[in-house]
């Protein structure tokens, strides 16, 4: 009901809790005298940690245990953190990295029915995103995306998350057995991607008021620290 109403405060603070963990982790790690490239390869590493580590928080979270209700519905949580980690990375393929390390440990951790291809499926979401995020940024200018320009997005990155959970069945099941799921599974996946940019236009903002301590992000880009994106005299 809260996310209904544009409330994604709750999601909001653990994902920057979880960041903030990460990169205290990796800072403590970080040789002494660590050049600007450096520090950028950590902070990278951290948003990425820190917003697996929540992915896979709400993955574990069980609304109707062992009730086959709405499969997918987590789509709507989870597609928004791909977008986040496209913003908030300075690599050219942030949210690809995070549905890799968010696929792989999930993997390590038994989740899903065809072992390792099972990385696949949370992969290529992260490639939709780093592919049409940034243009997406520049094609809107001086202002954020507003919710039907994410949920298209969202929508195909649903899309392509089912294609590749098509392909794998396809590959190692009977054709029967993929074709069996064919339009429920297109359904389900690219409705709840659609859904989700109800839940990435506010979370987008309220992740930029929090990263930037009251001051307003520069417009469009979630900044990966405080004083990131902003002038000096803003700073």
């Amino acid at each position: 009901k809260r996310i209904s109403r544009g409330d994604v405060g709750p999601i909001a603070r653990r994902t920057e809790r979880q960041i903030e963990r990460a990169e205290a982790h990796v800072v403590a790690l970080e040789a002494p005298g660590a050049t600007e490239k450096s520090r950028r390869v950590t902070r990278d590493v951290a948003v990425i940690a820190g917003l697996s580590l929540a992915m896979l928080g709400i993955k574990a979270l069980k609304i109707l245990p062992s009730i086959p209700f709405a499969p997918g519905h987590k789509l709507v949580i989870l597609t928004p953190i791909y977008i986040i980690a496209a913003l908030k990375t300075k690599s050219r393929f942030g949210a690809t990295l995070t549905g890799l390390t968010m696929g792989s440990v999930a993997f390590l951790m038994g989740d899903g029915r065809y072992g390792i291809f099972e990385i696949l499926k949370h992969i290529t979401p992260g490639l939709v995103c780093d592919l049409f995020v940034p243009l997406m940024v520049r094609l809107h200018g001086t202002k954020q995306p507003g919710p039907l320009a994410w949920s298209i997005l969202g929508g195909m990155m649903g899309l392509g998350r089912f294609a590749t959970i098509f392909t794998i069945t396809l590959a190692v099941q009977a054709p029967s057995v993929a074709w069996a799921f064919l339009v429920p599974g297109l359904l389900i996946h690219t409705t709840f991607g659609i859904l989700s940019g109800l839940v990435s236009s506010p979370l987008i903002r309220a992740l930029a008021r929090e990263n930037t301590d009251g001051v307003p992000a520069v417009t469009g880009v979630v900044a990966s620290h405080p004083a990131e994106g902003m002038t000096r005299e803003e700073t």
